[in-house]
């Protein structure tokens, strides 16, 4: 199995959310908060599929879900509310496309 987490090989840590109730464990933790593209060279194209995906990873089940775009960006600039127990999402199965 396979998943994709955006278009770069590179993972920054965008810090921890405040606490949150994982939907594995049911553990209230604080989420590691993690995105992997951070810069976009060409916006207005639409052939390129670029998108920052963040993810978070619960510290004690290792659970990975993520959020929308909209959310995460949010988050990055510093709205620690922006993500809630009711954003997170499972990470789906990457299938490439031919």
């Amino acid at each position: 199995m396979e998943y994709r987490l955006g278009n770069s090989l590179r993972v920054k840590s965008r810090g921890e959310t405040v606490e949150l109730t994982c939907p594995h464990c049911n553990k209230d933790v604080k989420f590691g908060v993690f995105s992997n593209f951070e810069r976009r060279l060409a916006p207005k194209i639409t052939l390129l599929d670029c998108n920052t995906v963040y993810f978070l990873v619960c510290p004690e089940c290792t659970s990975i879900y993520t959020v929308d775009e909209a959310k995460g960006d949010s988050f990055k600039k510093g709205e620690k509310l922006s993500i809630g127990n009711f954003d997170l999402k499972t990470l789906k199965e990457f299938k490439e496309k031919i």
